[in-house]
């Protein structure tokens, strides 16, 4: 904003600043004449302007300046840059001498001649701005005045970006000078000159200061540090020699033009280098995920063998465990008959002692034998609980050993991995430069790594095989243990908590009670069941259909739309067809082939195969109850 006070312009408007330096510098670069002939001036900035001499030419300037109400505030601000540049650097008495002419080749001559000065003329690089006349106060012996970081956040907020404030000090304290730095960059350099302009154009230059300007007022005054000022011995000098170099700015773009230069060569050979080296690397990648793809077909190979030894591994587990409840069924019946049998000659034994006196002797060495028979059968007794007992141990012994198993082929499953992972490693190291040692110590560490891995690959495969083996033979006890089991309990359910049911069987209660819903003699009922087990029997009659899961897992379900199945169904209880169809499951799981029933160790209680544990634990239990009872 510009306003008038007594007659003096007052202006504080950055953009006015910029028309009067921008007035200024164009009539002072030759970009705008004042000259017309000789000693006659024209105003260039008035179109119809008439002629003047200087002194009438300085007297229209102020007018248009200070009384003119017609002229807009941009008209002023150019004026005033006229009236700058006719007191600071137009002489009249060289322009009355110069010859009447309006040639513009002198003209474009002079204006050439003083960029090229300007190009010409050394500065101090880093760029750097001399400010003088910093206020200061006289403070316990010593001169203090405004920081550096005052200073600079100032101009900061002015625009002009500033790198670093360095104020001057000597040994009396501050200087009253400072340093403003703005760096390396050309941006820097613009920075620089728009700060120095603005002090310029308020005639608080470097030419005002030394021409006695200074004392006259509190203003700072700046201006761009040159070689005047380099080779200055001052405070100024000496900062100056220390943090910056004298160059012209026409070197500084010769220099910048050769950094960029041998900065683009430098950058076309790196990237010409690197598209080569990403040719490699991508030819690399290409084999290794080639022999990634392999590995990866290798793992799901091990991993179906894995499976299928895992099933193997099971059906022969749970022949082992059968066979393990088969032996303790054939002891625990052992045992119950030959209790009973001493029990029954005890028992003739009293008798006999209570109706004959007389054989008195012959019964008490009977007695005496019996004794010792009793006392043979407790240790048959302990024999067969120690049985038990090592029977479980072996259980929870197998268990562990299938935990172990487990891991171990986990463990291997890991190392083939790993293996084959270190395999692509060193194919993709063999194709670095040789000249990479870095590179080359990975590769050999890889290598080295690779066979010790190798190596425990082996061990654990043997180990793995003996473990194997040596579950297959527990296995196979188990089973023999389950079947004796089994073969010594009651063939027909029961009402204790573990028996032996006949998987298959046709459960004739839902029937009874359907034929007394229906009025049916017993003889049509026994009919009924005979010839649904008769189609139970049937290999030929599978209502079975095989559908696939959303895990992609085949599975067989009842086909409900069998003929048979669909008439059972509509035309009886819901109890008549949940016990076929109950039985009809039961033989397609446990004897498909053969079609008839098989005895199988059940839990009465929650109606599910009973594990061989829960059967040898109710046997130990019975035996403890009915030995406690004989006790009693």
């Amino acid at each position: 904003m510009m306003t008038q006070q007594g007659g003096e312009i007052i202006h504080d408007d950055p953009s006015l600043k910029e028309h009067i330096y921008t007035s200024y510098k164009e009539l002072k670069d030759g970009h705008v004449s004042v000259n017309f002939i000789a000693n006659i001036l024209k105003c260039p900035y008035c179109p119809d302007s008439r002629e003047y001499t200087f002194t009438d030419l300085c007297r229209h300037v102020t007018r248009i300046i200070k009384e003119s109400k017609s002229s807009s505030l941009k008209d002023k601000a150019k004026h005033m840059g006229l009236e700058e540049f006719l007191h600071r650097d137009f002489d009249p008495k060289i322009n009355d001498s110069k010859p009447k002419t309006t040639d513009s080749n002198q003209m474009n001559h002079d204006m050439s001649r003083h960029k090229n000065r300007e190009l010409e003329e050394p500065v101090v690089w880093p760029w750097m701005v001399v400010i003088a006349n910093i206020p200061v106060q006289y403070k316990d012996g010593r001169y203090t005045g405004d920081s550096g970081k005052k200073l600079k956040d100032e101009w900061t907020k002015q625009g002009y970006n500033p790198t670093k404030v360095h104020p001057l000090w000597s040994w009396r304290g501050h200087s009253g000078f400072a340093i403003v730095e703005f760096g390396k960059e050309w941006s820097g350099f613009g920075d620089a000159m728009k700060f120095v302009k603005n002090f310029e154009v308020s005639k608080h230059g470097r030419k005002d200061w030394y021409d006695g300007r200074r004392g006259k007022d509190d203003d700072l005054y700046a201006w761009i540090a040159r070689d005047e000022d380099y080779n200055c011995n001052s405070l100024v000098g000496d900062y100056l020699r220390k943090n910056g170099d004298l160059k012209t700015v026409a070197e500084k773009q010769k220099e910048d033009q050769v950094k960029d230069s041998k900065l683009v060569m430098g950058l076309e050979k790196m990237l010409e280098e690197k598209n080569k080296k990403s040719k490699e690397i991508e030819s690399d990648i290409s084999r290794t995920d080639h022999h990634m793809a392999s590995v990866i077909r290798q793992k799901d190979l091990m991993i179906e063998e894995f499976n299928t030894m895992i099933e193997d591994y099971n059906r022969e587990h749970r022949m082992m465990q059968e066979k393990v409840n088969e032996q303790l069924q054939k002891i625990s019946i052992e045992h119950e008959q030959t209790k009973m049998q001493l029990e029954e000659h005890e028992k003739e034994l009293r008798e006999r002692e209570a109706l004959n006196e007389s054989e008195q002797k012959k019964l008490d060495y009977e007695k005496k034998m019996n004794e010792l028979a009793i006392l043979e059968q407790k240790k048959a007794d302990d024999r067969m609980l120690k049985l038990a007992d090592d029977q479980k141990i072996e259980k929870e012994k197998l268990h562990q050993k299938i935990i172990e198993l487990q891991k171990q082929i986990d463990e291997k499953q890991r190392l083939v991995l790993q293996i084959n992972q270190m395999k692509g490693a060193i194919e993709v190291m063999k194709h670095m430069p040789e000249e990479d040692m870095e590179a080359k110590k990975k590769f050999d560490s890889i290598k080295e790594e690779l066979k010790e891995k190798e190596e425990e690959l082996e061990d654990l495969e043997a180990l793995n095989q003996a473990l194997i083996v040596k579950e297959r033979k527990s296995n196979d006890e188990l089973q023999d243990a389950r079947k004796e089991l089994i073969a010594g309990m009651k063939e027909k359910p029961s009402r204790a908590l573990i028996g032996v049911k006949r998987m298959g069987d046709l459960d004739a209660k839902p029937f009874i009670v359907s034929a007394k819903k229906r009025h049916l003699t017993e003889d049509d009922t026994i009919k009924f069941m005979s010839l649904w087990e008769d189609h139970l029997r049937d290999p030929g009659w599978h209502p079975f259909k095989v559908i696939t899961t959303t895990n992609g897992e085949c599975k067989e379900m009842l086909n409900e739309e069998d003929q048979k199945i669909a008439k059972l169904k509509g035309e009886w209880d819901d109890g008549v067809y949940d016990a076929v169809v109950t039985a009809l499951k039961e033989l397609n799981e446990y004897n498909p082939s053969g079609r008839y029933p098989i005895p199988e160790l059940w839990n009465n209680k929650e109606k599910r195969k009973a594990t061989l544990k829960e059967g040898v634990e109710f046997l130990l239990k019975q035996w403890k109850v009915h030995k406690q009872k004989k006790r009693g």
